[in-house]
């Protein structure tokens, strides 16, 4: 039952988006099932103007427009045959993935997408502050945590009293105080990083549950309403959005010529680590991988074995910025046309990848996420 993929407007894909949601419900049993028909919707954050250009990458796909200059189809292949995404560019910076085709594929199609090299695409990524803080539409159903310790090194025993993986699935009612009482566990909370949540949220065209993703990717895994659908979503898009502007706004550092000199506008942001670094060169070595998620390219300086320089790349944008780290913070400058982002995908990746507990502040104390 694929989505169709002729349609010309916003109103179409509407009403096919409705019309799909229909039919996976009247197919379904009370109870959810894991199955790849849900309606997915992926917010990508964009840094080109074109969204044609994406039918240059090497992945097998054909985008095609519509009648709506904001509305794209993309053609993935599939072992039956086509699935359909439908990309609406309305919102320039950010854009809207909607897709019913099995998960595996779009999966693939998405990381291809933003992990090419110089696409100036990326994913929103969601910290599990932003998750837990700024995701409150409806009510809460659940969670899922998930944590690795990649910054450990590979002869390290278990022993030694590192918490190396942690992941937990949790369905049900007062989510909050289940997740507030995990955290007051020393041996548990730096592995407490939120990977998704569950809501239900509720409008006068009907309700949706909706699972939201580090990723930014929306699940709705169940509800009558494909309005309610698009509105949580850009509730929560939203609200990302106002992160990346604030950033970008008064976290890139400039200098503006003046009569007797420059003026130095912006300042720096920063990542405080609860957990401090106990081996700095392997972390700096982990973090300036080149791949993914964090994708930074940089150059060190040790000042001191507990003090690191950086001129890093943000390999999303390909633009520049500095990086200075200790054993307890990261210190981030970004350049003037730095891509905010940069920012959100380390602080969630390191919330996954090393500490939950660490923070983004500003340098006058000013928590970011």
């Amino acid at each position: 039952m694929p989505l169709l993929s002729d349609v010309k407007n916003m109103k179409e894909m509407r009403d096919a988006l409705q019309d799909y949601l229909g039919k996976i419900v009247e197919e379904e049993s009370e109870e959810e099932k894991k199955n790849d028909k849900k309606i997915k919707t992926y917010i990508i954050e964009s840094n080109i103007t074109d969204p044609r250009r994406i039918s240059k990458y090497p992945s097998n796909a054909q985008i095609k427009s519509t009648e709506d200059k904001n509305l794209f189809l993309i053609d993935i292949p599939h072992q039956l045959g086509h699935q359909t995404i439908y990309l609406d560019s309305s919102d320039p910076r950010f854009w809207l993935l909607h897709t019913g085709s099995a998960s595996g594929e779009v999966h693939d199609f998405i990381f291809k997408l933003v992990t090419e090299n110089k696409s100036q695409l990326d994913y929103s990524w969601f910290s599990s502050n932003f998750l837990e803080n700024k995701c409150g539409i409806g009510t809460g159903e659940g969670f899922g945590l998930k944590y690795e310790n990649s910054f450990l090194k590979d002869s390290e025993e278990l022993e030694n009293g590192h918490l190396r993986k942690f992941s937990m699935l949790f369905w049900g009612g007062k989510p909050t105080e289940v997740l507030d009482g995990l955290k007051t566990n020393e041996n548990l909370v730096s592995g407490v990083s939120l990977s998704r949540i569950k809501r239900i949220f509720k409008t006068e065209d009907g309700f949706v549950k909706e699972s939201v993703s580090r990723e930014g990717k929306f699940t709705l895994t169940k509800g009558d309403s494909i309005n309610s659908h698009f509105l949580a979503v850009d509730k929560i898009k939203t609200k990302y959005a106002d992160i990346i502007s604030r950033i970008e706004n008064d976290y890139r550092i400039n200098y503006t010529p003046t009569e007797v000199g420059f003026k130095i506008n912006g300042t720096y942001a920063l990542i405080e680590l609860k957990k401090p670094i106990e081996d700095l060169a392997l972390f700096v070595e982990r973090l300036l991988s080149c791949t993914h998620p964090f994708r930074v390219f940089g150059i060190p300086e040790f000042i001191d074995k507990d003090f690191v320089k950086i001129s890093a790349v943000d390999l999303h944008t390909y633009d520049r910025f500095n990086m200075e780290i200790s054993s307890n913070f990261i210190r981030i400058f970004l350049y003037k046309k730095s891509c905010g982002n940069v920012l959100t995908r380390l602080m969630t990746n390191l919330q996954q990848y090393y500490d939950s507990q660490i923070k983004l502040t500003g340098c006058d104390d000013e928590q970011l996420l």
